[in-house]
């Protein structure tokens, strides 16, 4: 049986600013319509999600 990752998952983007972190958001934009399973793209919406808090919740210096 496969092992359940845990999600949200624990990433230190402390050393992101804000210009990279919108990088990633502009890449998951870009995946989105290639998602083939509603799994996969509910996934990856939540990747989405915490890269947007993220980006909301810090302050960030380019």
């Amino acid at each position: 049986m496969a092992k359940e990752s845990k999600f949200p998952f624990d990433l230190d983007l402390s050393s992101l600013d804000t210009g990279s972190i919108t990088n990633i958001l502009n890449d998951i934009e870009q995946h989105l319509p290639l998602m083939e399973s509603q799994g996969d793209l509910s996934q990856l919406l939540q990747v989405k999600a915490f890269f947007e808090k993220e980006l909301k919740a810090a302050s960030r210096l380019h």
